[in-house]
């Protein structure tokens, strides 16, 4: 059987309509957006922050896009990467009932989300050398497991995981796999991003907080299909 995203998603998020703001609607240009109730004038202590912001984020998008050379629909960027694990165990895992299979020692924010969402966690250690114990991952899945999550480089032990062993998860695994890249611009490995139409049960998460020296700025990104992203919208 072969990747289905419809088979993934909860029903309850396939019935979601997503929310629509007056800047998403209106496609002129006015200086007044009465159906926003925004101070269209702005005033000395609010000088550019008095209009809501682009909720789809196009120009940064736009900018991202030249930079990693993914195009604009298959980015999402939320409040830290925390933001964009959050939305996948929201989407794609039933609280009571599915479950997620993680690799220790590794990020422990996939564990921290997997509770808050009432979540399973499987743990599959890490071999010695700090590598993917694949037969291990084979047999903790099951019907109900939707993500898998690799951080590579790996926080904390700072390897990156063979490309090939993921590669094989990837093609094998009917779920959604999760490369969590916030370290990519300290590792020799090139990152997953150029794969992405390749491997549609694919997402990469990556951040402005480590290479770019941006933490406070709490601007994560995935990137993945344009379906996959169409559902974290």
């Amino acid at each position: 059987m072969s990747f289905n995203l419809e088979n993934l998603l909860r029903d309850n998020i396939k019935k979601l309509v997503p929310y629509s703001s007056a800047r998403d609607e209106f496609k002129g240009e006015a200086s007044v957006l009465l159906d926003a109730n925004e101070n269209a004038f702005g005033s000395p202590l609010s000088h550019a922050y008095n209009r809501y912001p682009d909720p789809l984020q196009h120009q940064v998008k736009s900018k991202l896009s030249k930079i990693k050379g993914v195009p604009s629909e298959n980015i999402f960027l939320g409040n830290g990467s925390d933001e964009a694990i959050d939305i996948l165990f929201r989407a794609f895992c039933r609280p009571g009932g599915d479950n997620v299979i993680l690799v220790p020692p590794t990020y422990g924010m996939y564990e921290v989300s997997a509770n808050i969402n009432d979540v399973e966690v499987r743990k599959v250690n890490l071999t010695s050398d700090y590598q993917l114990d694949l037969d291990g991952i084979a047999a903790a899945v099951d019907e109900n497991t939707k993500l898998i999550f690799i951080c590579s480089p790996n926080n904390p032990t700072g390897n990156s995981i063979h490309r090939k062993d993921i590669e094989t998860i990837l093609v094998n695994f009917k779920g959604i796999v999760v490369i969590d890249e916030a370290y990519i611009n300290f590792s020799k490995q090139r990152s997953f991003t150029q794969e992405l139409a390749e491997y549609p049960n694919l997402v990469i998460l990556q951040t402005l907080s480590k290479a770019w020296g941006l933490a406070a700025l709490r601007l994560g990104m995935a990137f993945a299909s344009k379906d996959i992203i169409a559902d974290f919208q």
